[in-house]
């Protein structure tokens, strides 16, 4: 398939994604047929979809919603530049930033994901990262998804119940 085919078929695929909430919400299987969105997609809504295959990038502003098996993140404004063979580069939410999963919760004005390393940054707000009663907040959070690392900076605090420090529920902060 050309280069221009793939992009306009992921093009299709993240504005059907992107069509709004209480629409169908479909997705665009590899042999190009349309699927209702399934537990493993990824929806995302908004009010307003801008998407540009040619300079590759896809906006969504307005009350966004990002609905993925792993996480859920809601924010007024939602990037994605796309890699030249059509997968994400960046993703970066920015107004209003919510992030959870599970118990733990995240919030900032802006969080940005580089894919390729796996680096997450919140930023503004200030950032804050939940998990039960536990907090951790500081001017810049910075997560390493495939490190199990984080670094807070500068004005780092973190406030621990010590009842819930080590439990065998609160992997975040285990030691």
């Amino acid at each position: 398939m050309k280069k221009t085919g793939k992009w306009l078929e992921l093009g299709l695929a993240v504005l059907l994604a992107g069509f709004g909430a209480g629409r169908t919400q479909a997705a665009l299987e590899d042999d190009g047929r349309f699927l209702e969105a399934s537990a493993d997609a990824t929806v995302i809504t908004s009010d307003k979809l801008t998407f540009d295959y040619i300079k590759k990038f896809a906006l969504f502003e307005g009350n966004v919603l990002v609905n993925d098996p792993r996480l859920q993140l809601s924010s007024q404004r939602l990037t994605i530049i796309f890699t030249e063979d059509g997968g994400a580069q960046t993703v970066k939410a920015e107004g209003k930033v919510l992030l959870s999963q599970g118990d733990k919760k995240a919030r900032s004005e802006m969080a940005t994901y580089d894919v390729p390393s796996g680096r997450i940054v919140l930023a503004g707000g200030p950032p804050q990262v939940m998990q039960g009663r536990n907090i951790m907040e500081g001017e810049v959070i910075t997560f390493w998804r495939d490190q199990q690392r984080v670094e807070c900076k500068p004005k780092a605090r973190l406030i621990i119940y010590t009842e819930d420090f080590g439990s065998e529920t609160d992997p975040f902060f285990t030691p």
